[in-house]
């Protein structure tokens, strides 16, 4: 019977995040011809992800902000445990977030066009050859905008709640556009909804913004230890505040 009623309010969560989904994207959509991809995008994602979280009945905070200079332009890399990890980095981070997505999200129908006019970062990840371009093509995009691209290097989220071990892509774009590398923590996004389930738990998200890792002395081949680093620095953070909770 529990579950049950969990389940129907979860199809009422996700009905309505498919109607702000929606609402918000036709606006979005509307309005690009006129404005570009002003700044309203970032009004309208926060406003989508704010409604999203109250709907949801999902709280997120965040500590370590003081670790973030204001104004300067960062690359955000986090643990990857739910699909509210997107919102809640969105929610709590204070910079003009950009995802970098698969190119094959962006041919979805409506979704996808939204994600374009956003301006979020498409990468080919068919071959070697055209990862490297479109890593190049997104590197030249950094030099020219105030965006900040938040990444979850792991690749997919966790299906049993341990942190996996970080690819390098995410690395090689911070070496090459010189943006210090933020590893970012996120605790208890999987308990709100974990891999391969449609059940949303209200709950309590919260993120930890550790210290940037400066990348001006690193070149190419420094991409792994680098990786590695920024995934050591998240996992020991993620374990203490687990360890704190039990």
């Amino acid at each position: 019977m529990i579950h049950h009623l969990k389940l129907l309010r979860s199809y009422f969560f996700i009905l309505c995040i498919i109607v702000y989904t929606v609402v918000g994207g036709t606006i979005v959509l509307l309005l690009f011809p006129f404005l570009g991809r002003g700044k309203y995008v970032d009004f309208a994602t926060r406003a989508w992800v704010r409604l999203m979280l109250w709907t949801c009945r999902i709280k997120v905070t965040a500590e370590g902000l003081d670790n973030l200079e204001n104004g300067k332009k960062y690359l955000f890399v986090a643990n990857h445990q739910s699909l509210f990890d997107i919102p809640a980095c969105f929610m709590v981070i204070p910079a003009r977030l950009r995802m970098l997505a698969k190119k094959e999200l962006f041919r979805i129908p409506f979704f996808g066009w939204c994600m374009w006019v956003i301006g979020h970062i498409n990468i080919d990840r068919e071959n070697r050859e055209k990862a490297i371009a479109s890593l190049d093509r997104a590197v030249e995009r950094l030099k020219k905008e105030d965006i900040s691209p938040v990444v979850y290097p792991e690749g997919t989220r966790s299906p049993d709640g341990k942190i996996h071990a970080f690819k390098r892509g995410a690395f090689v774009l911070a070496i090459k556009s010189g943006r210090p590398v933020v590893p970012v923590t996120i605790v208890g996004s999987r308990s709100v909804l974990p891999k391969n389930s449609i059940v949303i738990n209200p709950g309590h998200i919260h993120v930890i913004i550790n210290k940037p890792i400066a990348t001006d002395s690193h070149d190419y081949s420094e991409r792994g230890t680098l990786a590695k680093k920024a995934q050591n620095i998240i996992e020991k953070s993620f374990y203490e505040a687990v360890n704190k909770k039990l």
